[in-house]
């Protein structure tokens, strides 16, 4: 069984989808499979790729996104060469996803993304709640929800004098950063500043969040950073955080709450993401998106005991080791190549 792991873009940048597919690649390549990882744009340039060509000694094609040209062109050469395909979605058939460009996509689902995903062996989701959204767009395909698995880094925590929130995610509209810096002038905790880092997928909205922290006159106590790559320094940054803030209107996953969770602390998250276990674990606040909703929350967090942020932040990791350890999910991916392998068209 070969399996190839395809992606248009595979840079930093990115985001979530990017260290998804590195860490799987990683782990595969731990378990000995054999496969090939490609993609078409990375941060150093551009590949002419021949998909026929490439595709022709593969058995199993997976395919991460969809809408693009590239998605196409990649479908279309593996379906030709009649080969098995999975597609991941990576949460671009969120509702808040799919409202968004909304009338281009609603011609692109009913021209062709819809004949795509029913047309593939299986879909990969992440989530219950991405597999139910699929479901509820007409999707017949089989669906199998395996979450994106989580490598847990032991490390020991830095004692800050003044506590430290962290957003690590991508700055974009649908993560709810102007939210939060509206929440973070409401109460004006002194006791607290706020760290910002992320790739920046959308210049105008970040000027917006920068100056939406001037009228609040928030410079002191909320600061953006550049976005963070490298491993060590995204552990030193987790390290030396009380707790993990992302709002977000939607996410399939939401890899860096479960990085976050790993590194043992305190995640604030909302009800759009599927981690609902974070309420039924004591291991941080979960809320429906509301600016209102936002600011009890997050106040409720902040105020939290040094004790419970330590408890909070325990189970948290314990939560990621049992159910998210990369070690033990690999298995499941492999398991489920090994179906769709084996499958009839």
């Amino acid at each position: 069984m070969k399996i190839i792991l395809a992606t248009e873009n595979h840079f930093p940048g990115y985001g979530g989808p990017y260290t998804a597919i590195s860490q799987t690649a990683y782990h595969l390549y731990l378990k000995g499979i054999d496969f090939k990882c490609i993609f078409e744009r990375s941060n150093y340039e551009n590949y002419k790729l021949d998909y026929k060509e490439i595709f022709k000694e593969i058995d199993v094609v997976h395919l991460f996104g969809i809408w693009t040209p590239w998605h196409l062109r990649a479908f279309y050469a593996a379906k030709k060469l009649n080969k098995k395909i999975i597609i991941s979605p990576l949460g671009a058939t969120e509702p808040w996803s799919m409202s968004q460009k909304k009338i281009k996509k609603k011609i692109a689902w009913f021209l062709y993304q819809k004949a795509i995903l029913q047309k593939v062996d299986h879909i990969h989701a992440t989530s219950l709640l991405e597999k139910l959204h699929l479901i509820e767009l007409g999707i017949k395909t089989p669906i199998e929800i395996i979450p994106h698995g989580i490598d847990v880094i032991e490390v020991t925590k830095k004692k800050n004098k003044i506590k430290k929130a962290v957003y690590f995610s991508r700055i974009h509209e649908k993560k709810g950063l102007l939210e939060l810096i509206n929440s973070w002038k409401i109460i004006n905790n002194k006791n607290w500043t706020l760290e910002i880092y992320g790739p920046i997928s959308d210049d105008v909205y970040l000027n917006e969040v920068k100056k939406r922290i001037k009228l609040h006159s928030l410079e002191d106590t909320v600061t953006i950073h550049n976005p963070v790559y490298d491993n060590d320094k995204k552990t030193e940054v987790m390290r030396s955080s009380d707790c993990f803030v992302l709002p977000s209107k939607s996410e399939n996953f939401g890899l860096s709450i479960g990085e976050a969770l790993s590194y043992g602390i305190p995640v604030l998250t909302t009800t759009a993401t599927p981690w609902l276990e974070i309420e039924k674990t004591n291991s941080g606040f979960i809320f429906e998106f509301s600016q209102d909703n936002l600011t009890k929350s997050l106040r409720k967090l902040l105020d939290s005991k040094d004790e419970d942020l330590i408890k909070m932040g325990e189970n948290g990791k314990q939560l990621i080791i049992k159910n998210y350890n990369f070690n033990l999910l690999i298995e499941d991916y492999i398991r489920f190549y090994k179906k769709v392998y084996l499958s009839q068209k």
